[in-house]
C-alpha cells in the first residue's frame, strides 16, 4: 500500500543515527539515506511535509511506476529523492565516473528515469534536480561503483554533465555496441 501524506508528516533530524527522518506518525519514521555531512544546516531543524513536497511524492511515483520495484521500494526511493532536493548540500558534477554518448538533445526532465555507463557497471537513475547542462541524479539500483575506491548505494545522488544521461530505453543498444 503506497503511503499517503498528511498534515502530520514532519521532517526531523536524529543525531544519534546521524540521519535526516521523516516521522509519518507517533509510532513511523522515515530514515532517510543522508548523514549530517551532506545536508544543509537548516535539515537540523524541524519542517513540515509541504505541499511542494506532496506534489513531488505523487509526481515522482508516477514516473517510476513502471519500474519492477514494490510499493515499498518506490516510496523510500520518492522521499530519499524529496529529501536530497529539498536537504542536501549543492553538488559540483562528477561526470568523470561515466561515458559521454551526449544523446540527450534536451535536459532531462523531473523524475526521468535514465541511464548511465561508466568502467566500472552502469545504473538507472531518477533525475531529481533537472539543469540545462548538469542535473542531479538518485541511483535506483542497489549499488553501483564508481572505481575502485568509492561506490553509490542505492537512492545515493551524483551530479553529472547531461551529455553523460541516456535514455532509459536506449541503454541496452549502448551496451551492445560498447561490447
Amino acid at each position: 500500500m503506497i503511503l499517503l501524506p498528511d498534515d502530520n508528516w514532519c521532517w526531523c533530524f536524529d543525531a544519534a543515527r546521524d540521519r535526516l527522518l521523516l516521522d509519518l506518525s507517533a509510532e513511523l519514521q522515515f530514515e532517510t539515506a543522508y548523514p549530517a555531512r551532506q545536508l544543509v544546516a537548516a535539515a537540523r531543524e524541524a519542517h513540515p511535509f509541504s505541499l511542494d513536497d506532496t506534489s513531488h511524492y505523487f509526481h515522482l511515483l508516477e514516473c517510476i511506476a513502471e519500474l519492477p520495484l514494490s510499493e515499498p521500494e518506490r516510496v523510500q526511493i520518492v522521499l530519499n529523492a524529496i529529501a536530497a532536493c529539498r536537504f542536501c548540500k549543492p553538488m559540483l558534477p562528477q561526470s568523470w565516473f561515466f561515458h559521454d554518448y551526449d544523446l540527450m538533445h534536451k535536459p532531462p526532465l523531473l523524475g526521468e528515469v535514465v541511464s548511465m555507463i561508466g568502467e566500472h557497471g552502469h545504473g538507472d537513475f531518477l533525475v531529481i534536480e533537472p539543469g540545462e547542462t548538469a542535473s542531479l541524479c538518485l541511483l535506483l539500483g542497489e549499488r553501483l561503483a564508481l572505481n575502485e575506491e568509492k561506490q553509490l548505494t542505492q537512492s545515493g545522488i551524483i551530479k553529472v554533465m547531461n551529455n553523460r544521461l541516456i535514455p532509459f530505453q536506449a541503454v541496452n543498444r549502448q551496451l551492445l555496441l560498447r561490447a
